[in-house]
């Protein structure tokens, strides 16, 4: 490797390590984002309306009705066919999404910034594990209740504790040493949760009888992911604009591709396949042909040394996803061919205490023929989430890149 691309690549890194992800409160994506009425953002690179099938498209429409901008399916397609109504990717507006990830402009978002810029990163709110969630291709009564439930009076309540601290909850000591606790702030985030919600106990006498409906989302084990995402985005952005740098900033997929970002290419999207499954685990009743894709940028989380990279350091997961702790392990140690180092703060007790591999540079992943390991909740076609698994991401975005930086 070049030594200037080295040295872009270490100033990428170090600019990441640097970054101190704050939680700022919850917003309406409208106000934090700048997010048009009629636009509806949706995980993945953006992609025509036509382009979207499946789960995902039925999440859009969705996401179309609950903010009012039609009246029924029919005339919800015509708008987005007429171009009343914009489909676009979530990290435009410097948001990732949960599996299809719909955001519009009056659905609540965590606010994360980084202390040292103030640059920021939003997701929505988690919608709790009722079969009815938009993320997972379902808009029904039910969806839309548990949305108007979660804009009216959790994101409020929630946001009034925040709020109450005497200062900005900081995500990446609760993320550090949550890895040493189980989690691998992706598929797991049990003790993240907890960790999170022993910080914000610390203001809560202040909230009264407000307090039910703050801490009603704490009690899911799966809170703190979107809390871990928007952190991550905020980290991973702090990588851009390093100029011949072959470091990955972004991954995301739809319904349809999958795509990367590096920091020596901008905003351009390398895209691909979709990722392959190489172990899962389904809900009794479903196998393979019940599984779909409806997108997802939660594999964010791997591009801070987490998630996927990660599994050494959650070995519970085995009894839903990994199977075998030595595969776990084995996996987390065969990332570290293709990343530029080891990060200092996410460790790893398993490993000795070893950092998480950070940092996944496309010359070694071309090079090496191994890609990233993710950690990826499971829709069925039918909409709801039907299991958990452990895929890996395609080469052709990695092999794209890094043509694309040889030929600049």
């Amino acid at each position: 490797m070049p030594i200037a691309r080295q040295q872009a690549n270490a100033a990428a890194i170090d600019a990441l390590l640097v970054s101190d992800p704050i939680l700022m409160g919850i917003e309406s994506a409208g106000s934090a984002m700048g997010l048009p009425r009629t636009t509806v953002l949706t995980s993945g690179p953006t992609m025509p309306f036509a382009a979207y099938t499946g789960g995902q498209r039925a999440a859009v429409i969705g996401g179309a009705l609950y903010e009012g901008l039609a009246c029924d399916e029919v005339s919800a397609v015509a708008a987005f066919e007429r171009g009343d109504i914009t489909v676009r990717g979530c990290q435009e507006f410097g948001c990732v999404g949960s599996l299809a990830g719909v955001t519009t402009a009056s659905m609540p978002v965590v606010v994360v910034a980084d202390a040292r810029t103030d640059a920021r990163g939003y997701c929505t709110l988690y919608e709790g594990d009722s079969a009815d969630r938009l993320n997972y291709g379902t808009y029904t009564d039910a969806t839309r209740r548990n949305l108007e439930d979660l804009r009216l009076r959790v994101a409020p309540a929630l946001n009034t504790l925040i709020h109450a601290q005497t200062e900005p909850p900081r995500l990446k000591p609760i993320m550090s040493r949550a890895l040493t606790m189980g989690d691998e702030l992706h598929s797991r985030n049990a003790a993240a949760t907890l960790l999170f919600l022993r910080a914000l106990l610390t203001g809560a006498k202040q909230l009264g009888t407000e307090l039910d409906d703050a801490l009603r989302p704490l009690s899911d084990d799966y809170f703190f992911l979107r809390l871990s995402m928007a952190a991550s985005k905020v980290m991973a952005n702090a990588m851009r604009g390093y100029e011949g740098a072959s470091v990955v900033t972004s991954m995301a997929f739809s319904c349809a591709e999958y795509g990367i970002q590096t920091s020596g290419t901008g905003d351009t999207w390398f895209t691909g396949p979709l990722p392959r499954f190489e172990d899962y685990r389904l809900e009794s009743g479903y196998g393979a042909n019940d599984m779909a894709y409806m997108g997802g940028e939660s594999v964010i989380t791997e591009v801070v040394g987490l998630g996927g990279v990660a599994q050494a350091a959650a070995l519970p997961l085995q009894r839903s996803s990994g199977r075998d702790a030595m595969v776990m392990i084995a996996r987390t140690t065969a990332m570290y061919e293709i990343t530029v180092t080891e990060h200092p703060d996410f460790l790893i007790p398993v490993l000795n205490y070893r950092g998480t591999p950070l940092g996944f540079d496309v010359e070694k992943v071309t090079n090496a023929g191994i890609t990233p390991y993710l950690d990826i909740g499971i829709a069925g076609r039918s909409g709801r989430q039907i299991g958990g698994g452990v895929a890996r991401a395609p080469i052709e975005p990695f092999q794209k890149a890094w043509e694309a930086l040889n030929s600049a």
